[in-house]
């Protein structure tokens, strides 16, 4: 018997299954977000949420038109702009948004997408909790407007405010020890 090892190689050296990943996918710029939103506290139903909707694949009625599905209107429910439900709109540009970041003293420049206005929130918000406060509010703004197309009930800012304060509330049981105190004190002095 033969007591030698096998060795695999490739192009790049020593075979190594990490190597080949990375030669087969390649090196990608990906943008600071998505690191935030992986180490954020938030629950993973509203990490996969979040994630969805900066990929632009939540389903809006924009990308369900897209996927050829029949529907009424296509435009935005929780406005009156004759605009298309997309997520940039729903949750930037729609004026339903634009008052549901007003109670959290955010705003954004017109024009800015998606990624640049969570840069925004981090700008005008705390250091640590910004992106909880991007995503549950977002969270807050899509069950809004679920409850008004699945359960007729009609739009309004403070239900997405008791909505969000009631997210961000089950949240500080999620925070780490350190910043519990910190995150304690900024949700109270939040809303």
């Amino acid at each position: 018997m033969n007591d030698q090892r096998d060795i695999w190689t490739s192009t790049w050296g020593e075979y190594a299954p990490s190597k080949t990943y990375r030669f087969l996918v390649g090196q990608r710029n990906v943008h600071q977000v998505y690191n935030w939103l992986w180490k954020c506290y938030c629950q993973p139903k509203h990490k996969v949420f979040f994630w969805l909707l900066l990929k632009d694949i939540l389903s809006t009625r924009n990308i369900l038109r897209r996927k050829n599905m029949q529907l009424d209107s296509f435009l935005c429910v929780l406005c009156n702009t004759s605009e298309e439900e997309t997520c940039q709109h729903l949750f930037i540009d729609c004026p339903f948004a634009k008052q549901s970041w007003d109670l959290l003293n955010i705003s954004f420049q017109n024009g800015t997408n998606i990624n640049d206005c969570i840069t925004q929130i981090r700008n005008q918000s705390h250091p640590v909790f910004f992106m909880m406060v991007a995503i549950l509010m977002c969270w807050a703004i899509w069950s809004v407007r679920n409850d008004f197309i699945f359960r007729n009930i009609q739009p309004n800012v403070q239900t997405a405010k008791e909505i969000f304060r009631k997210e961000i509330a089950l949240l500080s049981l999620r925070a780490k020890t350190k910043d519990s105190i910190t995150f304690d004190l900024w949700i109270q002095n939040l809303l």
